[in-house]
């Protein structure tokens, strides 16, 4: 069960007199996170117990953190790949993969998707001459229909790169549904963004049918860490890194040829500091619930859920007072719609959200953008600002689903994005701030 309270009380910030609403962007910490990173900070440099052989205590923090993330992801530690962020890390990969992106391969992108997802890809492709099919979104709701990839995968197909979540909306991709039709296609990598879905839901890369995950810590509340998890071993073998050494392997080198691919991809090296909080980080989502047993990933399954449906209400609960206000405009919600309703159960994880009956059940992740008519969004989130209240401001340069529907021309957008310490008095002071405007 999801105590609502309790979990306030694991943030220290939340005493600060400010409201925070802003957790797509820059999620508050918990303090088990904030003290777990500088714990590691000083003890990375330290001499490791002689049990565990040499080295420092820090290559223990970066072998955690490795392991951390698999349980979050349903990976193997051996196929996690560590960096500064995930755009850093995806850029890499694009420009690793020139097999997969040559003149005859075709990369399939999707507009719903933001430009951390897509940019890397597209750069990639311009550079190795692979030709760019764009899936595109409907516009009314903001989602990502399934159905056109049926039509946009091919044999050629070498590459598709989609997010699960829409970061400024919370839009969810059927990614199972690409998955399957991909690989019976071809023999392409789904390369999924999981940043702005991983907060709230339960990841399991062998139900997603993917390939390679990305995602970034901050968003979870830990630290400025991104990763990339393959599915298998072998991929890393496929990418061209000048680094290492190429060659025919046999079982047991293949994991070795792994490491030292897994090496090179992270170049510059890893903060050991920062990494040591990347297990408290996975194991303060995997304690949101405390009924939730098992091992870290199955408590996961467990935990995210219940988070998640906590969250939904509180969602529901600003689009319904939001749209009481008349004027404001919440995207992807139209006029027939009943607020902000459960879409009943979605995918292996048993996810589920979505904005009301007139909205067909779109399935959606608690975030949620809004625009005041007549008022610019920086002007809105200044006010709300003056106010205590933290939101974020979506421009053009942040969402191509947004540039599409149109919303730029009218100013931006404000974006919240819920985290499980807000409350529903957040919520109120946000909707009383924004009545006062209106």
């Amino acid at each position: 069960m999801f105590d609502s309270a309790r979990v306030r009380g694991l943030y220290v910030s939340q005493s600060d007199g400010w409201t925070y609403l802003n957790g797509g962007a820059r999620a508050q910490v918990p303090e088990k996170v904030s003290s777990a990173v500088t714990r590691a900070f000083r003890t990375a440099p330290l001499q490791a117990d002689p049990a565990s052989g040499n080295g420092t205590r820090g290559d223990a923090y970066v072998d955690a953190a490795r392991t951390a993330i698999a349980d979050l992801v349903g990976g193997v530690p051996e196929c996690v790949v560590l960096g500064p962020s995930r755009a850093a890390l995806l850029n890499t990969l694009a420009s690793s993969v020139p097999a997969k992106l040559r003149i005859g391969r075709e990369v399939v992108l999707s507009r719903v998707d933001d430009p951390v997802s897509t940019a890397p890809w597209e750069l990639a492709a311009d550079l190795y001459g692979a030709d760019l099919r764009w899936a595109e979104a409907e516009l009314t709701s903001g989602s990502l229909p399934t159905w056109q990839f049926s039509e946009l995968i091919g044999p050629s197909t070498s590459v598709v790169a989609v997010a699960a979540a829409n970061e400024h909306i919370g839009t969810v991709t059927d990614v199972r549904a690409i998955a399957d039709l991909l690989h019976a296609k071809s023999n392409g990598w789904l390369v999924v963004d999981a940043a702005s879905y991983a907060p709230y839901r339960h990841i399991d890369m062998a139900e997603w049918g993917a390939d390679v995950v990305a995602l970034d810590l901050a968003p979870l509340g830990g630290p400025e860490v991104g990763a990339l998890v393959f599915r298998d071993p072998a991929m890393l073998a496929e990418l061209r890194l000048a680094e290492v050494r190429t060659g025919r392997h046999s079982t047991p080198d293949l994991l070795a040829l792994a490491k030292r691919r897994v090496a090179a991809l992270e170049r510059g090296g890893l903060a050991p500091g920062l990494l040591g909080a990347v297990p408290a980080t996975v194991d303060f989502l995997a304690g949101l619930d405390e009924d939730a047993t098992g091992d870290r990933h199955e408590r996961l399954r467990t935990s995210l859920p219940a988070a998640e449906a906590y969250m939904h209400t509180l969602a529901r609960h600003l689009v319904d007072g939001l749209r009481d206000l008349g004027v404001v405009h919440v995207i992807g919600v139209t006029d027939e719609d009943d607020g902000y309703g459960q879409a009943g159960s979605h995918g292996a994880a048993g996810s589920f959200g979505g904005y009301g009956n007139g909205y067909n059940s779109v399935d959606r992740v608690p975030r949620v953008s809004f625009l005041v008519p007549g008022l610019p969004a920086s002007s809105v989130v200044e006010r709300l600002l003056d106010n205590a209240v933290v939101t974020e401001v979506v421009g053009l340069e942040d969402s191509a689903l947004f540039d599409q529907m149109g919303v730029a021309e009218m100013g931006g957008a404000v974006c919240v994005g819920f985290a499980p310490h807000n409350a529903r008095y957040d919520v109120d002071q946000l909707v009383r701030v924004i009545g006062g405007m209106v």
